[in-house]
């Protein structure tokens, strides 16, 4: 079974009411979710590097200590482990891409969640999923096969809606955009919501070392280990508007109907 339908699976179990993938859930836990290629992982670095300013460069491997992601069994078992960075959070930070759903409702009680325009997102996730794939499903298909059900994430718009709706104790919503324009900020702000201290001047060094180029640097020299991207350039442009130079005659209205509009 390939990883795409080991993730698809789960998430369907969640949906259905199945446990929550984390192995340890907290009441007090903050879940950095976003739609895939929305910048969640970038958050995850910023928070890092502001946090713990004194670690070097990490893969995603070890970065599992610090931020880790509970669809990942290597993540789970740093987030069993009481030595591991992120348990000495007052608010541990848990990265996830998944749904909001009912599994969701019953343990999710503190949220950040990135919306990035959809049509960038999904130019984007394209191109991730065909790398990691080793496959080369033409764009205007994949804007429909990624709105089905039977898909990790389903429709854009659903993701969205899900969780800017959701009745959670507190949430903090950031739009990629904004974060594009004033990094710093928005840093700072998902700072103050994990209630954790920062100085300006380890906030200024996340933000350059958690900046485009350096990430791309840190991926073409280290790579990120993690063995179902080692095929992808993760790290890929992340403009706004790059959407106009992949969407042909009528992707947009594809788009719009099968994903719900940017």
């Amino acid at each position: 079974m390939s990883l795409h339908h080991k993730i698809a699976n789960r998430l369907k179990a969640a949906f259905l009411g199945a446990p929550w993938p984390v192995p340890n859930p907290h009441k007090s836990d903050i879940y950095l979710v976003s739609y895939p290629k929305s910048g969640n992982t970038w958050m995850r670095y910023l928070l890092a590097y502001a946090i713990w300013p004194e670690i070097g460069d990490v893969d995603l491997v070890r970065m599992a200590s610090y931020i880790p992601s509970f669809g990942l069994a290597h993540d789970r078992e740093k987030m069993l482990d009481p030595a591991s960075p992120c348990n000495q959070l007052k608010h541990r930070i848990i990265k996830e891409h998944t749904p909001y759903s009912r599994a969701a409702k019953r343990h999710v009680k503190r949220a950040i969640y990135i919306a990035r325009d959809g049509r960038d997102a999904m130019v984007s996730y394209w191109h991730f999923c065909n790398q990691k794939d080793q496959a080369s499903i033409p764009f205007s298909d994949f804007i429909e096969q990624s709105a089905r059900p039977e898909h990790s994430y389903g429709r854009w718009r659903d993701h969205v809606d899900g969780w800017l709706n959701a009745p959670l104790d507190a949430k903090l919503i950031i739009r990629y955009e904004d974060m594009l324009d004033d990094t710093a900020f928005w840093l700072r702000k998902s700072l103050e919501f994990a209630e954790i201290e920062a100085s300006d001047d380890a906030i200024k060094k996340a933000v350059e070392r958690a900046s485009f180029n350096e990430m791309k640097k840190l991926e073409q020299t280290h790579g990120f280990n993690l063995d179902f991207i080692k095929t992808v350039d993760f790290v890929r442009q992340g403009k706004k508007g790059s959407w106009q130079e992949t969407f042909k005659e009528g992707d947009l209205e594809r788009f719009n109907r099968f994903h719900g509009g940017p």
